[in-house]
């Protein structure tokens, strides 16, 4: 019993730290495209088009 708790928790650490090194490679790899990092995928909706800020009617 002791050992498969000793295998699952080496094997949760790999996959963490497997998850944080690839998080941290496409974090570093997407700031050296000269994008910046504040930018979003929120898009400000045309005022005709549905008569409000950011597709909010008011």
């Amino acid at each position: 019993m002791e050992e498969a708790r000793r295998k699952l928790r080496i094997c949760l650490i790999f996959v963490v730290a497997l998850a944080v090194l690839v998080g941290c490679i496409y974090y570093f790899g997407d700031v050296k495209k000269g994008e910046s990092i504040s930018e979003g995928t929120l898009v400000m909706a045309d005022d005709l088009e549905r008569g409000g800020v950011y597709g909010v009617e008011q």
